[in-house]
């Protein structure tokens, strides 16, 4: 038996390496399961990625058979985060790419993957797809910040046809900056104080024009305010310095909504028909994957590739799948014995 460790143990180490920093799963295992001399953080940190590279292998190479029941839509909302990187690696962090999939049934699954270090990504999630029921007859909506790594690998994972849609999370956050920088318009005279509500006022009607996929006359209104607040370079006065602000945010956003004009769409008919309209959720799924795990209060670097493993051990347990797809991968772990017939 290699490692002296039964597959079931193996199990349970890995999941626990996945939900707490390698030092505090040791500690947890060997209060609730003495065992004689706890296994060192080493240990429990090569079990956990080795649980992880099965997992990968089986996602890569596991037969498919055609789902019982074809989805009739699929909402695939994909984003990024970073992760720190170990000081031999080149950059301070690097990218992770989580997608959350659900279909019409309501059902959910998460995906994770370093693109760098990922073996056959897009067949990984091809196989998420197909495991909601996506068919070549089914439509799969995209909603991404419109990046063109994440556009690209839900659109190459898709069986069936496509529909992409700019995410309205990171389209109102946009908007946002520029509110905030006009919040902040100087008010030492009556003047003053009447331009900051006009400006406020305008900024919510690009909002709703977005808001009701009017691109092309919230263009018009972003170009209008840019011409209007942008002030003389010579002149150092704080309402200069505001007008400055806002401009150079209405500039972004005037860039931002341009380049991604084809993917926005009328968010409030989409609601109403309870279409997907945000990856708010998909915020949180990152918020919970990498930042509680890997980054937030945890002094720990990662390689791209054990960072790679551990999320493919974590989004099996957030998917409740852990149990069935370790026995499942249980063939990839040559082990020295055979299960009794």
């Amino acid at each position: 038996m290699p490692d002296r460790c039964t597959p079931e143990y193996e199990r349970v180490v890995a999941k626990m390496g996945a939900l707490l920093p390698y030092r505090r799963a040791r500690m947890l295992l060997s209060e609730v399961l003495p065992l004689g001399k706890p296994q060192t953080v080493e240990t429990t940190r090569q079990r956990t990625l080795r649980v992880g590279a099965r997992l990968e292998r089986e996602a890569v190479a596991g037969v498919r058979p055609k789902p019982a029941i074809a989805a009739k839509s699929i909402a695939l909302s994909i984003d990024g985060g970073h992760v720190r990187a170990a000081r031999q690696y080149q950059g301070r962090t690097f990218e992770v790419l989580l997608a959350q999939v659900s279909n019409d049934d309501g059902k959910q699954v998460v995906f994770a993957s370093v693109p760098a270090d990922a073996n056959a990504q897009t067949r990984q999630l091809r196989g998420v797809l197909h495991g909601l029921g996506a068919t070549p007859e089914t439509p799969v909506t995209i909603l991404s910040d419109g990046a063109d790594g994440p556009r690209s690998l839900g659109e190459a994972a898709s069986p069936g046809p496509t529909h992409h849609v700019l995410d309205w999370f990171h389209l109102a956050m946009r908007v946002q900056h520029v509110a905030q920088a006009a919040k902040s318009w100087p008010d030492a005279t009556e003047t003053d104080r009447h331009a900051g509500a006009r400006l406020i006022e305008t900024i919510e009607r690009i909002r709703w024009r977005l808001w009701h996929g009017q691109v092309r006359r919230a263009l018009d209104l972003i170009g209008e305010t840019i011409a209007i607040v942008d002030a003389p370079a010579d002149n150092m006065s704080p309402i200069t310095a505001a007008a400055r602000k806002v401009a150079r945010l209405l500039g972004d956003l005037e860039k931002y909504v341009s380049g991604q004009s084809d993917i926005i769409i009328d968010y409030a008919t989409a609601r109403r028909c309870e279409e997907p309209i945000s990856t708010a959720i998909t915020e949180s799924t990152v918020q919970w994957l990498l930042h509680r795990r890997m980054n937030a209060q945890q002094q720990m670097r990662w390689s791209p590739r054990g960072a790679h493993l551990m999320l493919k051990v974590r989004t099996s347990v957030t998917n409740g799948t852990l149990d069935r797809d370790h026995v499942v991968a249980e063939r990839w772990a040559r082990r020295p014995f055979r299960r009794a017939a």
